[in-house]
């Protein structure tokens, strides 16, 4: 697991969503100051919403000018179903921002099916990110490299729509991967694990008690999923609970981080 690692839990996901506002606007003015842009992959589903809406009032119209957005993974489904990840950021977030349409890079689900979505989206990754290709470090170059993927994971370990049982997951050429699994109704076009990888944020998003067992068996038993392969191996890997998420971890996990790895984060 990569030493850069670092785990900070919260009172609340008020207070959460409060830092990670800052520590978003942190990376992307350091990202504009190195390269003239921010480019972050979304999350999905239902956990960061509250975040969206406090992101939503980041009133800063030259950071939005230099932001581009693309979403992590989608289901495929039209733009209009409540599964669609698209329309949940859009509604939480993209309709109240000056960001230029140009730089909100939605994944199609008008195309035939999600193997064809994800090479719409591997094209559109490999053209926008040519540009950094001669000044990324050796080891990031060859994939896309976002400043910031924001993921969150599942009660079985899943991250973006990288799930357990996946034969695919660890191919390192793949750019994008879609998702076809028997147990689900639709089907999902995801970013791969060596994109996120490449990262040079990753930021777990984590809520609720639901996902206290997995946060414990990912921190402190090494279990093997595939959030537990995120591991930016020239990048940062941070992870942000409320407190309900933390609340299986050990008290020995927790001395034996100290403060400057695990806090609770009141205000």
């Amino acid at each position: 697991m990569n030493v850069q690692r670092k785990v900070l839990i919260f009172e609340s996901s008020f207070i959460l969503a409060n830092y990670l506002l800052k520590l978003w606007q942190t990376i992307a003015q350091q990202s504009i100051a190195d390269h003239n842009q921010f480019n972050v992959a979304l999350s999905g589903g239902r956990t960061p919403a509250e975040f969206y809406c406090r992101l939503s009032t980041l009133d800063d119209d030259a950071l939005w000018q230099k932001t581009h957005l693309f979403l992590g993974d989608e289901h495929f489904v039209p733009a209009q179903d409540k599964e669609n990840n698209f329309r949940m950021i859009k509604s939480n977030l993209i309709d109240y921002i000056h960001i230029p349409r140009a730089n909100v890079h939605a994944i199609p689900t008008d195309v035939e099916n999600a193997a064809v979505a994800a090479e719409h989206l591997k094209d559109e990754l490999v053209g926008h990110f040519a540009y950094q290709r001669k000044s990324l470090p050796a080891g990031r170059q060859g994939l896309p490299a976002f400043d910031l993927v924001l993921l969150g994971v599942g009660e079985d370990g899943h991250t973006a729509s990288l799930f357990p049982g996946m034969d695919n997951i660890a191919d390192p050429s793949l750019v994008t991967v879609p998702v076809s699994l028997p147990h689900f109704k639709n089907d999902r076009v995801s970013i791969s694990l060596s994109v996120i990888n490449n990262a040079r944020y990753v930021i777990f998003l984590v809520l609720g008690a639901g996902k206290s067992g997995i946060m414990r068996d990912i921190l402190e038993e090494n279990f093997v999923c595939p959030a537990s392969k995120v591991d930016p191996a020239n990048g940062e890997l941070i992870f942000l609970l409320d407190k309900e998420a933390a609340r299986k971890l050990s008290r020995s996990f927790i001395c034996a981080h100290g403060q400057d790895t695990l806090s609770l984060k009141q205000e």
